[in-house]
């Protein structure tokens, strides 16, 4: 799914380069971790914080998800194919494997490493299915408020997201690289949606959200 030059389907993910400073390498050791721990430090809303409170809401306790190999150099280049897997781990209790998921996007794209458009990805989830898996359709949701999205959140549990970032655009306050890309909704609270993408889980401020946000849909199962 893109629509610039630069997919953010098949995000490079940052590189730390090896400096000469022996102060730097120890700051490196004191922060090492994998992408999504460094993640962790995000405040991140749980299921169980947020059932009692009117205004937030999760629909799963999850935060770390697989990457399916759609970061930079990996072998996934569309992440509608991850958020698909993503929205099945948090409804269907599923974990498909990344082989799967990029055998069906090999299929899909003839061995191109291309992103699709929601269309034909939509088409082949219902008729030839994704690790297995099909649905019986996509539905755009109507998204012009706030109680329009945690509506729809709280009646199909996980939403597919479409974005379009421009320079300066950020992710829970990640810079994002100009481009289309594809991601999941699985609860909000009055700060902003959580946003499941890239093997982690975002809190996206409202205003984020609505800068970049272009459709959203629900899974029809």
């Amino acid at each position: 799914m893109s629509d610039s030059r630069i997919d953010l389907t098949y995000r490079e993910l940052p590189v730390r380069k090896y400096r000469r400073s022996i102060l730097l390498l120890a700051v490196i050791a004191l922060v090492k971790g994998s992408y999504s721990e460094i993640q962790r430090h995000q405040v991140i809303t749980r299921a169980s914080s947020c059932a009692p409170v009117g205004h937030c809401y999760r629909s799963t306790e999850q935060i770390d998800f697989p990457r399916f190999d759609n970061v930079y150099p990996g072998k996934l280049g569309d992440c509608l194919f991850a958020s698909a897997a993503d929205w099945r781990i948090i409804v269907r209790h599923q974990t498909p494997s990344s082989a799967e998921v990029i055998a069906d996007y090999h299929r899909a794209t003839g061995g191109r490493n291309i992103g699709m458009d929601i269309e034909s990805f939509s088409a082949y989830w219902i008729r030839h299915g994704i690790a297995g898996h099909r649905i019986h359709g996509l539905r755009e949701v109507p998204m012009t408020g706030r109680a329009e999205v945690e509506s729809a959140v709280r009646q199909h549990r996980a939403l597919l997201v479409s974005f379009f970032f421009r320079p300066g655009d950020t992710v829970g306050g990640t810079p994002a690289d100009p481009g289309g890309h594809a991601a999941v909704i699985d609860g909000f609270s009055p700060k902003g949606p959580f946003v499941v993408t890239w093997g982690t889980t975002y809190h996206m401020k409202w205003s984020e959200y609505w800068t970049s946000a272009r459709a959203l849909y629900a899974v029809e199962r």
